[in-house]
């Protein structure tokens, strides 16, 4: 219960005012609740959706979903999106990409992606149908967090030291597996989002592939970057999934 309560202080802003006795060892042994984190995150997605299909109907259920996410989570992961478009897409060397990523100020690259991903979200869920949205919303940040324990699995750390050494190249397969069945125990909402296990881990491959071959590695940043980008590709999905069958 321990690292649970931790791991949602780490990943959420919900004020949970529990002073915790934590060693570094426990945010690792901790990933293994991401997915639970996720779920807990969906459920004030889907409740905000909810209003705000009673206040005004599908686009404003789909600014509030979105804007509750980004409130529930302080930004966390949008703010390595930013920081990994200004980096990775400035052309530069390794080094100086990295230091570019550290560097708290906003450039154009992460301002044009956090708008594009944010506009992007709000329009694919405003096309999906309402009574169809419930189990996508709830699930969509479990796969997103899902992915970043496996990211870490099968990545390597880019920088000597840093928040994403607490992860990344030290995920156990023990964890991993713990972490896959808890996802595919909340897959039971949906049985459509199963499929987009093995299509959400060979999109985190390629990533991490892309990202490996610019700094050598992956960083806590663009681990960041994937959970919001594995979000647009998993309402992508059920996108072309509902078109397809309904």
């Amino acid at each position: 219960m321990k690292r649970l309560i931790l791991m949602i202080q780490f990943l959420t802003r919900i004020p949970i005012q529990v002073q915790l006795e934590v060693e570094e060892r426990d945010f690792l042994d901790g990933v293994i609740y991401f997915p639970l984190v996720g779920l807990i995150i969906g459920m004030f997605v889907l409740s905000f959706y909810h209003l705000g299909l009673w206040l005004g109907g599908s686009f404003l259920a789909a600014v509030m979903a979105v804007a509750i996410e980004v409130f529930i989570t302080g930004g966390l992961h949008l703010d390595g999106l930013g920081d990994t478009f200004d980096g990775i897409y400035s052309n530069r060397p390794k080094d100086r990409i990295l230091e570019i990523m550290k560097d708290s100020r906003l450039g154009t690259n992460a301002a044009l992606a956090i708008l594009i991903t944010l506009l992007l979200k709000i329009a694919f869920i405003a096309n999906i149908d309402p009574p169809r949205a419930a189990a996508i919303l709830l699930l969509m940040p479990v796969f997103s967090r899902f992915i970043l324990v496996f990211s870490s699995r099968y990545a390597k750390y880019a920088r000597p030291n840093g928040m994403g050494n607490l992860y990344i190249g030290k995920v156990t397969n023990r964890q991993l597996q713990i972490a896959g069945v808890i996802t595919l125990g909340c897959c039971l909402i949906n049985l459509w989002s199963i499929p987009f296990m093995v299509i959400g881990c060979l999109f985190s491959l390629l990533y991490i592939h892309h990202i490996t071959g610019k700094i050598d590695g992956m960083t806590g940043d663009t681990l960041g970057a994937l959970c919001e980008l594995m979000e647009l590709v998993y309402l992508f999905y059920f996108l072309v999934v509902l078109n397809l069958i309904w």
